[in-house]
C-alpha cells in the first residue's frame, strides 16, 4: 500500500485508531508476557537454589548424626569390653 505523506500513513484510510490500538495493545501484552516470565524465572530460580541449599543443609546434619551415633556405639563398645575384662571405668 502507498501512502503519500506520514498523516494518511497514520490515518491508515480512516482505520487508524482501530489499527494502532491493535498494534499497541498487541505490543504491551507482549512486554507484560516477557516482564511476567522474567519475574518467575529469577523468583523460581531463587526458590530452586534455596530448595538446594536446603538439602545440602539436611544431608550435612545427617551425615554429622550418623558419625556421632557411631562414636557412641565404639564407646558403649569399648565400656562394655572394659567391663569384660574386669576393668573399671
Amino acid at each position: 500500500m502507498y501512502f503519500e505523506d506520514i498523516n494518511s500513513f497514520l490515518d491508515m484510510g480512516g482505520y487508524g485508531l482501530y489499527v494502532w490500538l491493535s498494534f499497541g495493545s498487541a505490543a504491551l501484552s507482549l512486554l507484560v508476557l516477557w516482564l511476567d516470565s522474567l519475574f518467575s524465572k529469577r523468583t523460581l530460580l531463587t526458590q530452586v537454589l534455596s530448595e538446594q541449599a536446603r538439602q545440602a543443609r539436611i544431608k550435612a546434619a545427617a551425615e554429622q548424626s550418623a558419625t556421632a551415633e557411631k562414636s557412641a556405639t565404639a564407646e558403649k563398645s569399648a565400656t562394655a569390653e572394659q567391663r569384660t575384662n574386669g576393668e573399671t571405668i
